[in-house]
């Protein structure tokens, strides 16, 4: 019964529920799809990108896995530490960009330092957030911080361009600290070196809110759009209710008070009828 009776409700407010209806659609239009008006075009939310990862290790000159105790090895974690950061500075950046064939005013590469569990990472988030994040590439950089391992994530428009990012990490990094070591005359024996583990695992996805949260928002904000007619309608008419019954109530009390104030012009009259009476009476 109760069903029945907030459904006949509903349709007596039927001109409010078309507006509610016509409000949640807006916003799950809104969730999924983006909206221009002039001129009109509805695009979809979502995007596809390529996604690739790769690992890159940093040693030293005696091989670490055969050298059981290989010379300067007990720094190697701070200094992998140190090349990730740097990989995100200028002068590396533009050669693993020239190395991976993008622009690289287009790349983006976000430190460890920016990468932290307590540090915030705007730049990237917006990136991956936007439309056009399609058409960006993003390298994302994160150093182990037991092993002398660099962890290297590229985002690119398909997966072919993210694992060329990926791999062109590694070796942006070697060219730079070979260029640098040969300027400052750096013994081979006495440089870092920066091997691949591996080629890029890289693959293609989609990205975006996905068109069953349009969905789910408009049954949620419908619902609640309807709830709300009801509870506004339930106090309306309680209110009306309550004004109706404290109208005759008002008006009783009303006639009370009239009735008991006595009248000044019935007070003279008895007034002037006393003095009336003849005085042989009494």
């Amino acid at each position: 019964m109760e069903a029945i009776t907030i459904l006949r409700e509903l349709w007596r407010l039927r001109y409010l529920v078309f507006l509610a209806a016509i409000l949640a659609l807006a916003i799950a239009l809104m969730t999924a799809y983006r909206i221009s008006l002039a001129p009109p075009k509805l695009e979809s939310r979502q995007y596809n990108v390529g996604l690739a990862s790769a690992r890159v290790l940093v040693a030293t000159p005696d091989s670490q896995v055969v050298d059981l105790n290989p010379k300067g090895a007990d720094a190697l974690s701070s200094r992998a530490s140190l090349l990730a950061n740097l990989m995100a500075s200028s002068p590396v950046k533009t050669i693993i960009a020239r190395d991976a064939g993008v622009p690289a005013s287009q790349l983006v590469a976000v430190a460890p330092s920016a990468t932290g569990p307590t540090a915030p990472t705007p730049l990237s988030k917006a990136a991956t957030e936007s439309a056009s994040a399609a058409q960006t590439y993003i390298l994302t950089l994160q150093a182990d911080e037991t092993l002398p391992i660099i962890a290297v994530s590229a985002q690119a428009p398909n997966a072919d361009q993210a694992a060329r990012l990926a791999n062109a990490a590694s070796t942006g990094l070697r060219d730079y600290l070979r260029s640098v070591a040969g300027a400052q005359n750096v013994p081979a024996a006495r440089q870092v070196v920066i091997s691949s583990l591996g080629a890029a695992q890289s693959a293609d996805v989609v990205k975006g809110p996905r068109r069953i949260f349009a969905v789910i928002a408009f049954i949620f904000i419908f619902g609640l759009a309807c709830f709300g007619v009801i509870m506004i309608s339930g106090i309306a008419r309680g209110w009306r209710r309550a004004a109706a019954l404290e109208r005759p109530r008002r008006r009783a009390r009303s006639r009370r008070d009239r009735g008991a104030a006595p009248s000044p012009a019935s007070g003279s009259g008895r007034r002037r009828r006393r003095r009336r009476v003849p005085a042989g009476c009494c």
